[in-house]
């Protein structure tokens, strides 16, 4: 008897241990390839599970993030984690957008779940299919970062807020969640307390930092990176400003069934609409 209800007790806390690795966390401490993973199986219903509302998000993230860009001509937007495409949607339902946005994610499948939802915008969106800790920028690209919902799911956010920092311009804003409150407690060393994070963003040369509650469970933070936007003759095309992966040099030229890096001769395949900078197809 006694062995048997130690059994049970050994498959209950399997089970929520389970639970945790996979749901709650979803996937976070088996690395990037679980997550990568867990969001591909899940790309097709991810939208109706998280019913995102339009307007809130409209609200809350497209028009704040248009009035700190205000006076920047055809800003360069980075999203990092963008899943299916909340934040560029959220931008491209506005009528008075006219930069272009940078999405990226670990998820082949969420991208091209985005990239079927934002048909039609190929010339204001772009979809890259790479992973946030070693982004295919050079330092001081873009005019404003963002990261909804997702810093929590790097294996190193501390590394995936630096790389954030090094492609944005002096002058540039950040946005990024960042989780609090009961679901905080069991992603621990993937969080951060609000005033941890303040330290954190000021070490990293941002100034003016704003944090308030957002969808009970995540902070909304907004920050500026110190200094002034460099000058608007700088090149925002993207055959300009993205560098392979491999070799990190800025030489990463369009070709007709890709990206091919002249340094190291590496092609990167478009799957779908999406940039596989993950995935090499040869050398």
């Amino acid at each position: 008897m006694i062995a048997l209800i130690l059994l049970l007790l050994f498959l209950a806390a399997g089970a929520v241990f389970l639970y945790w690795l996979l749901i709650s966390t979803e996937g976070a401490y088996l690395g990037p390839r679980a997550v990568a993973f867990i969001y591909d199986w899940g790309a097709s219903t991810y939208d109706q599970v998280k019913e995102f509302d339009v307007i809130e998000d409209a609200w809350d993230l497209s028009l704040p993030l248009q009035r700190a860009l205000k006076g920047v001509e055809r800003p360069l937007i980075l999203d990092v984690g963008t899943g299916t495409g909340r934040l560029p949607l959220a931008l491209l339902r506005r009528l008075d957008f006219d930069g272009h946005i940078v999405g990226l994610d670990i998820s082949l499948k969420m991208l091209q779940e985005a990239r079927r939802k934002t048909a039609g915008h190929d010339d204001t969106i772009t979809l890259i299919w790479k992973d946030a800790l070693a982004l295919p920028f050079p330092d001081t690209t873009f005019d404003a970062v963002s990261c909804v919902e997702a810093l929590e799911f790097m294996a190193n956010p501390r590394l995936g807020l630096r790389e954030m920092a090094r492609v944005l311009l002096p002058g540039g804003t950040l946005l990024v969640t960042n989780r609090v409150g009961f679901d905080a407690l069991v992603m621990p060393g993937r969080t951060f307390s609000g005033e941890r994070l303040k330290e954190l963003l000021a070490a990293l040369s941002f100034t003016s930092v704003e944090i308030k509650r957002w969808q009970a469970y995540y902070d909304l933070v907004w920050a500026k990176r110190e200094g002034s936007l460099f000058p608007e003759e700088r090149s925002k095309e993207l055959q300009k400003i993205l560098c392979c992966p491999r070799c990190l040099e800025p030489s990463v030229m369009l070709a007709s069934a890709g990206l091919r890096c002249d340094s190291c001769g590496l092609l990167y395949s478009v799957e779908k609409g999406v940039l596989c900078l993950e995935r090499p197809v040869r050398a």
